[in-house]
């Protein structure tokens, strides 16, 4: 659901990007085009649960000022698109259902095109799309996939994660390793799992990479966009969140820890960049195209992935939070 969320996402900024970028104006000099946005949800592990979604839309003559009053469905169904990889071609389906806009007018569909569940999807293999619309129009774009990255870990936590180790061998940070991803966008997150009393739910919080003191008062620094080949944790972070869950409301015990990177392939990490204008604080956001790597077109085709690696967490560590409760 995250990635279809991502694509909805992508698509809207698309739109609003080109339209601010190109000049647009609903009452002079309109030239219809159309956009592709296609992404690849890549699985290299034992599961493959490889998908490819792809929506297809047209830039639209606005009448008026107001998008909200709008009744054009900028969605073009019917679309014939086909991923040729290693040889073989197949379709992607067209998937037409669940409201993505409830506010009248209008009330648009959640529509896209995807395909069945792939196998045998392996790194850095070329893949091309090509849709041709109803009206003849055609659309393609062709990449490179993702490299499989490996994570390294500066610690083994064989029985279960804990900040109760040698600090003299091992150093005060935890950190990971994934060696060099290519000038590709990386998105890291730590994440501690937990329950509370009478609810099935899982509930997660964020571990910061460290806590910065601004005039005496201590501030989480959570990990941004990154092109770097590794991230640190101080433990002392790791310390801090255990306690302000366990003193949470209701909690109940952790579940585990978690490790998640989202990847993004080059075509997606320009896309990123040039709708953001930059990656951190101190570089200047300058005018720019959205960028588009679709021939025939606009729009973006790249491949993304998720990397986990998670942990349970050593029983005598989660108790000495527990005992500081009490």
């Amino acid at each position: 659901m995250k990635q279809k969320i991502f694509l909805l996402l992508a698509i809207v900024l698309m739109l609003l990007n080109i339209s601010c970028q190109e000049g647009f104006n609903p009452k002079t000099d309109f030239k219809e085009k159309y956009i592709l946005d296609s992404y690849i949800d890549l699985d290299y592990g034992e599961y493959k649960m490889t998908y490819i979604y792809a929506t297809v839309t047209k830039l639209y003559d606005l009448e008026g000022l107001d998008t909200s009053k709008t009744k054009i469905d900028p969605y073009i169904s019917g679309a014939s698109i086909f991923v040729y990889y290693r040889g073989d071609s197949f379709q992607l389906k067209e998937y037409k259902g669940g409201i993505i806009a409830k506010r009248p007018p209008p009330v648009f569909q959640y529509k896209y095109y995807y395909s069945s569940r792939l196998e045998y999807i392996y790194p850095d293999y070329p893949i091309s799309i090509t849709a041709v619309l109803p009206n003849g129009k055609r659309l393609s774009s062709n990449i490179k996939l993702l490299g499989g990255l490996q994570l390294g870990f500066s610690y083994d936590f064989v029985r279960g994660f804990t900040t109760k180790i040698n600090r003299f061998l091992f150093g005060d940070q935890f950190t990971i390793e994934w060696g060099y991803a290519n000038g590709c966008l990386l998105f890291p997150k730590m994440i501690i799992q937990y329950r509370k009393k009478g609810d099935y739910t899982y509930y997660e919080k964020e571990v910061p990479c460290t806590y910065l003191n601004r005039n005496g008062h201590y501030e989480p620094l959570y990990p941004s966009p990154t092109v770097s080949n590794s991230i640190s944790y101080d433990y002392s972070s790791f310390d801090s969140t255990m306690s302000q869950i366990a003193h949470s409301d209701n909690f109940d015990y952790f579940a585990g820890l978690l490790f998640e990177m989202v990847e993004l392939d080059e075509p997606l990490s320009k896309y990123y960049e040039s709708i953001h204008g930059s990656l951190d604080d101190y570089s200047i956001s300058l005018d720019q195209f959205v960028y588009s790597n679709v021939s025939g077109g606009l729009g973006i085709f790249g491949s993304t992935r998720i990397i986990r690696k998670g942990w349970g967490i050593n029983p005598e560590y989660q108790i000495s939070f527990l005992q500081k409760k009490k």
